[in-house]
Formats: structure tokens, sequence, C-alpha cells
């Protein structure tokens, strides 16, 4: 997994800037996810390059998250179709849009199962391009992509494995 940060990787056929824009949109992703680990969802427009730049495989970015963050990163594959039902997953959920937009609905698992006809009525936020969403374990989730567009989502934490 070191070949995305180090020289002669697969960042090396793309050049020095490459490895550079990879190596920071790594750190401020570990720096986004460790603010809002245990809290609350978050949502960041990264300052550097965003994941819509992102030319590598997500089992790459989850590998270098995992070192990075010192815990289990899972790339999860992109749902065949949204779900009909919100739920909830047992690990946090990060979301790097990288094309299109997509619509995500969720809401906090201390919140009473009435929230849930809520958060089907239409609250939504919406995940353009480049923009990363943060969704802490435990949340009711639903995404709702448009048509052309494409996500990396990881599973982080300990019950990441799948």
């Amino acid at each position: 997994m070191t070949g995305l940060l180090t020289p002669g990787g697969p960042c090396a056929a793309h050049g020095p800037r490459r490895s550079e824009a990879d190596a920071r949109l790594l750190s401020e992703l570990v720096l986004f996810v460790r603010v809002h680990q245990g809290g609350r969802a978050g949502l960041l427009w990264p300052e550097h390059a965003g994941p819509d730049g992102w030319g590598h495989p997500p089992g790459e970015l989850a590998d270098a998250l995992a070192l990075r963050l010192g815990h289990p990163v899972a790339a999860l594959p992109a749902p065949a179709c949204p779900a009909a039902e919100p739920a909830a997953a047992p690990y946090d959920l990060l979301v790097l849009q990288q094309e299109g937009s997509s619509g995500w609905q969720f809401r906090p698992p201390d919140r009473p199962p009435a929230a849930t006809a809520a958060c089907r009525a239409g609250q939504e936020l919406r995940l353009r391009a480049g923009e990363v969403l943060y969704v802490p374990g435990g949340y009711v989730t639903r995404s709702r992509p448009a048509r052309e567009s494409r996500d990396i989502r990881l599973a982080l934490g300990p019950h990441a494995r799948l």
C-alpha cells in the first residue's frame, strides 16, 4: 500500500504532483475522520484536492486510510439500486462523491423511529462531485444517486471487515 505515498509506486506514473495531491487528500481525510469519529455526521469540501480527482481503485484508498487511521477500512461495493428503506450500519461510513451528485438522508440512532418518516419525506443532503460525507455507525441512512453519479464508499472502524 505504500505505493500511493512513496516514489516509484503507482503514483509515479502520474508524476510527483499527483503523488503530492494524493498525500494531501489522504491527510485531509484522516483529519476530517478523526474530528468527526464518535460524534456527528459531517461534510467536507476538500481544500487541496477533491476525491473527484482520485484515480486509484477504492481498495487502495481504503488501505491508505487504514494505515493512517490505525483501524480497519474497507471499500464497499456500490449498491445496485437505492434501498427502498433507510438502514443502519454498524460501521462509520465515508462517502467520496467522484462524479455527479447523490442525495443522502440520515438520522442519528438516538432519534425515534418516527423520524424515519421525516427521512422519507424528502429532507436530504445533496452531495456533489468533490465533496465527502462522514456518517457515524448506527445512523440510519439512505442514498439516492443521480444518473451518471459515481462515488467511493468506505466502511471505517472495527466493524469494517465485511
